[in-house]
């Protein structure tokens, strides 16, 4: 996790990035900021947390739940997709070109939206 820390730093300090998010509490944090780095990662583990808590209630769900479950699913890895990818390719030592990385790193309000409102549904179930 901190060679993902470290490559969103340097991806916003190197792409001189001033451009700016909004986050579910109302902050604006710019790509380039550290507080940007740690609501990054907060979302990218959050998400994560949800996305298993909703693979076990698969497991375990009748037939008319799990066709909920699988539609949150769904939802939540679309949002959540270029998260994703980013911190795969920071794991895996791939190269991505700095634009494509810093817009991938502004879907995180999406997802942090997406998350909640899954785990909402899930604690609804």
């Amino acid at each position: 996790m901190a060679t993902l820390r470290f490559s969103i730093v340097t991806l916003a300090l190197l792409a001189g990035c001033a451009a700016t998010i909004t986050t579910m509490d109302g902050r604006t944090l710019r790509l380039n900021s550290l507080e940007f780095r740690d609501y990054f990662e907060r979302v990218f583990r959050e998400q994560n947390q949800v996305a298993t808590t909703l693979a076990f209630a698969q497991d375990e769900a009748s037939r008319i739940r799990y066709e909920t479950l699988l539609q949150l699913e769904d939802a939540l890895l679309e949002a959540c997709a270029d998260l994703n990818a980013l911190a795969a390719a920071r794991r895996d030592n791939r190269a991505l070109g700095l634009r494509l990385q810093a817009r991938m790193a502004t879907t995180a309000p999406s997802c942090e939206a997406t998350t909640r409102r899954t785990s909402e549904a899930l604690d609804a179930l």
